[in-house]
């Protein structure tokens, strides 16, 4: 490698050249003009490796991006990159950053603007601390997730469902885009666990769920909130086309093979829909959906029941609450 372009007699360069010179870190001096005119052997790993020139700012990040080495740029773009960078680059006499490599390493830069308008990097290597702060937010995210899912069916479990209901009433709230709410109830499913046992029930639990999920468009959510209670949430959809979906999905639901792998039975569930209204809160919508479920159970099962509003959704408010005990 040619020798990079130095002042000897410059006692700035000098004293700096011999306070550094054995350092581990990764040292640079750029001149006021932006020349290179000090690289240790660190550096010169990181950013030069075998150019042979013109040795500026400039010039060494365009070589670093031509050949896939030097500063990681997320959207490739190094003139966009310059074009950023070199204003900023004597904004302030000192600053610090981080920066990472595309051979996955990361340093930590202090970046020292001198009297005479030169610039001095010292990049330390902080790669292990990165990696363990990747691990802690990895391990961060994987509780978060394992807080908020049911662990047989791999839903939004019942506290995470319902704060996914809260944010969803508040988005319609300020946005005016409709919100529709269903309590889903898998039918029979008491009879399931006492015919084929309770590993045979919790089959027709994840069977309903993938099936279910797989249904649904991104944005649209379904929860466990217990037993065989499910929560469903769809954005941005009229009653009447939310009724539509869930009775379509009832229509083409496969039938769910047992844990002997001999029985296949089908899978019913009744449904309780409705709309959110102005000023619903959770407890309000929840209401609805979950009496309009109880009228589905009691009108025969394996239906879906829409809920507008108690006195147009139970015209016979006190023979539906009689049919509850059907309820299973």
């Amino acid at each position: 490698m040619p020798q990079l372009p130095s002042d000897p007699n410059d006692e700035t360069l000098q004293s700096i050249v011999e306070a550094l010179a054995g350092s581990g870190q990764a040292v640079s001096v750029y001149d006021a003009e932006d020349n290179l005119r000090y690289a240790n052997e660190t550096y010169r790993g990181m950013f030069l490796r075998n150019y042979e020139g013109p040795f500026t700012f400039t010039d060494i990040l365009r070589y670093g991006a031509a050949n896939g080495f030097g500063v990681r740029i997320d959207d490739g773009d190094v003139e966009a990159l310059i074009a950023r960078t070199l204003p900023r680059r004597r904004s302030s006499r000192r600053k610090s950053f981080e920066t990472d490599l595309l051979d996955g390493r990361w340093f930590w830069i202090e970046h020292t603007v001198l009297p005479n308008g030169w610039v001095m990097t010292v990049g330390t290597d902080i790669s292990a601390l990165k990696h363990n702060e990747k691990s802690l937010r990895q391990a961060h995210e994987s509780a978060l997730l394992a807080s908020r899912t049911d662990l047989l069916t791999g839903l939004p479990n019942r506290r995470y469902i319902l704060e996914l209901l809260d944010e969803g009433l508040a988005a319609g709230m300020a946005s005016g885009a409709g919100l529709c709410v269903a309590i889903i109830d898998i039918d029979q499913f008491k009879t399931v666990n006492d015919t084929y046992g309770h590993e045979a029930g919790d089959a027709v639990l994840r069977h309903f769920a993938q099936i279910f999920r797989e249904s649904l468009r991104p944005g649209n959510h379904l929860g466990r909130i217990g037993g065989e209670e499910f929560l469903l949430l769809l954005a941005d959809v009229r009653l009447d086309d939310a009724a539509r979906l869930i009775n379509g999905i009832r229509a083409g639901f496969p039938p769910v093979t047992m844990p002997d792998q001999a029985t296949r039975r089908p899978i019913a569930f009744s449904a309780g829909l409705t709309a959110a209204l102005p000023h619903d809160d959770r407890s309000s919508i929840l209401y609805r959906a979950d009496h309009a479920l109880y009228v589905a159970k009691a009108e025969g099962r394996n239906c879906t029941r829409v809920g507008l509003g108690m006195d147009r959704a139970f015209p016979d408010h006190v023979a539906a609450q009689e049919k509850m005990a059907a309820r299973t």
